[in-house]
């Protein structure tokens, strides 16, 4: 590696140092510091024009980006939005490329990100995950510990009389409790049809509509 990460400052202050008491030829004394001729060169020519503070390490980032969007396009896109707050990035650079077709325009995506640095535009919450409607809201653990109960639709009899079948299993087993053809979907009719399956499997701990279920716990 080029300098010890501990300390950058003071192995380059070192390497000057060795270098100007003359002790080793000055590839010899890159090979030693473990960087290459040029590097120490770059830290010799830092340290002549700005001594101690030569040494110290500068920012990475570009002077300038030939792919910047020139202030001016910026500036005309930003009030434009501010007049046609529902215009998106896409529609405003159509607008812009018809008034000035000389510009250079950025992208979409571009343009979108300088409007949420700008706070032109609001970022997209995240919808919320919904489980499927048909997951179960409580573990099936043991017998009667969820008891599923729903009407299972209607339909006619040959008699023209319609049947509302009430079906109740147990969530564990998979049991089918009960599928009770009645008259019409009312609380007296599916009382008697729980009174008998209360007294012939007893209370189950919960109660809930019909759900998909999941495998059972065997093989």
């Amino acid at each position: 590696m080029p300098w010890l990460e501990t300390d950058p400052m003071t192995e380059r202050e070192r390497f000057i140092l060795e270098a100007e008491g003359g002790l080793f030829s000055f590839s010899e004394l890159c090979r030693r510091h473990g960087i290459s001729r040029k590097t120490g060169y770059k830290w010799l020519e830092r340290y002549e024009l700005e001594g101690p503070d030569g040494l110290a390490d500068r920012s990475h980032r570009p002077h300038s980006c030939p792919h910047a969007t020139h202030p001016q396009v910026l500036e005309a896109a930003f009030t434009l939005r501010r007049h046609r707050p529902r215009w998106g990035a896409g529609k405003i650079l159509g607008h812009l490329g018809t008034l000035h077709p000389e510009w250079s325009l950025p992208a979409p995506q571009t343009l979108h990100k300088h409007f949420l640095r700008q706070g032109l535009v609001k970022k997209r919450r995240r919808s919320r995950r919904r489980p499927h409607p048909g997951r179960p809201t409580a573990p099936f653990d043991a017998p009667n510990s969820v008891w599923s109960a729903d009407f299972k639709g209607q339909f006619k009899t040959r008699d023209g009389i319609y049947c509302y079948p009430l079906t109740v299993q147990d969530g564990f087993s998979r049991f089918l409790l009960a599928c009770q053809g009645l008259p019409g979907t009312t609380y007296a009719g599916a009382r008697a049809v729980f009174t008998r399956l209360f007294q012939e499997f007893g209370l189950p701990e919960r109660i809930g509509p019909t759900t998909a279920h999941p495998s059972p716990p065997w093989p």
